[in-house]
């Protein structure tokens, strides 16, 4: 018996809808997750939605963002149990790009419901978005801040490497490091925090930049691009860096997008 042939455009069809339910976000015709210069790391389950990381070059090749990306659902679902870590902490993988063009190598978010301290300033939801200099095990391995760790905690990078407007923070956070502050931000001087931006440390080097944002500045979809102060030197050189983050939201994708952007070819180290 003579098997009827399935149409093609039948078939291609029914691949696109396998697709499509398997793979949100996914350019069907770029499973490589690269087109027209932009490339996307895998997706990650975050609330009742989706987030990653997206990396956009200019047709030269020059970085142009680093952008953690989150659907609109990603937003909502997330536990509001501030020690279920569980639930509050989401790793992103960069694609090579990345590594090979900036000096970051992979991206987390840490969800606070309940803010953190100093809790009379932090202390409302927001997020915390790390953007890592060093690899996913090596910040795995950083330990509690205690009598016998301090002394790793507390070593500063050499002179240069942060923004003399920087200070630090009292102790250290396990798996983070040392976060130093702005003290001109205006949540230093009455305003109410809505964002702000954080260099990290551990062990005398730079480990993360952090923007950090509430929720209800998210949400509502405010949009801001915001230059942060410099450092002098820059380890390791030979690699562009950002000079602002941005914050955008995009009615028609249904997405918000946390960025570093606005970035510079650093070739001087001290």
């Amino acid at each position: 018996m003579r098997r009827k042939s399935v149409p093609l455009l039948f078939v291609f069809c029914l691949a696109l809808i396998s697709q499509s339910c398997n793979k949100n976000w996914q350019d069907y015709f770029n499973p490589d997750g690269i087109s027209d210069h932009v490339y996307r790391g895998p997706i990650v389950k975050m609330g009742n939605g989706q987030v990653r990381a997206v990396f956009t070059l200019s047709p030269t090749g020059v970085p142009q963002k680093l952008s953690i990306e989150m659907n609109d659902a990603a937003l909502q679902g997330l536990t509001q149990d501030p020690t279920d870590f569980a639930h509050s902490m989401f790793m992103l993988s960069v694609p090579q790009k990345v590594k090979d063009l900036t000096p970051f190598n992979h991206l987390m978010i840490n969800w606070n419901p309940k803010g953190h301290p100093p809790f009379e300033i932090y202390g409302v939801p927001h997020f915390d978005f790390h953007f890592y200099e060093m690899s996913e095990n090596a910040q795995m391995m950083i330990p509690e801040y205690n009598d016998q760790t301090a002394a790793m905690f507390d070593k500063a990078p050499a002179q240069g490497f942060l923004p003399s407007s920087y200070v630090a923070s009292p102790g250290g956070v396990p798996q983070m490091g040392k976060h130093w502050i702005d003290p001109s931000s205006p949540e230093y001087h009455g305003s109410l925090f809505t964002k702000t931006f954080i260099y990290g440390t551990y062990n005398g080097v730079v480990t993360f930049y952090e923007p950090m944002i509430t929720y209800d500045y998210i949400s509502a979809g405010t949009q801001s691009s915001t230059a942060f102060d410099q450092p002098t030197y820059f380890s390791p050189d030979q690699k562009y860096y950002p000079t602002k983050y941005e914050i955008t939201r995009d009615a028609s994708k249904h997405t918000h997008t946390v960025s570093l952007t606005d970035f510079v070819w650093r070739q001087t180290t001290k």
